[in-house]
């Protein structure tokens, strides 16, 4: 019955990711995609703060970390939705813009994870 949860996670991480997603878009210079980059730094930080809590203490169950991580982490940040406004940005021939928003991506992402990994050693 897990997949309740993870299913349940996922309902609200999807409208999550629209929302704040639409809602940064509309401020983001010049088509750069602000709003997803910005979802997945969002999700890879909670990704990393959850994570390390819940494998490093009791303080989530099982079925929260799979409603949290899997169906929530997992619905909100949207990679593919990156690789394909990448290979865009690529076809516009924005060459500049896509590495910066490739590049930036993932080492925001990076940084995301190890700084919910620290935020999370705080409380353990």
């Amino acid at each position: 019955m897990i997949w309740i949860y993870v299913a349940a996670g996922g309902v609200a991480g999807t409208l999550a990711r629209f929302w704040l997603g639409g809602a940064i878009q509309r401020f983001a210079p010049g088509g750069f995609p602000l709003g997803t980059f910005t979802v997945n730094v969002i999700g890879s930080l909670a990704l990393g703060f959850l994570m390390k809590l819940a494998l490093g203490s009791q303080a989530v169950s099982p079925e929260g970390r799979a409603a949290l991580g899997i169906g929530f982490c997992g619905a909100f940040t949207t990679f593919s939705t990156l690789a394909y406004e990448t290979v865009t940005l690529m076809e516009d021939g924005r060459w500049l813009t896509t590495l910066v928003y490739a590049g930036g991506s993932f080492a925001a992402g990076l940084l995301a994870i190890w700084i919910g990994f620290a935020l999370a050693r705080t409380i353990l």
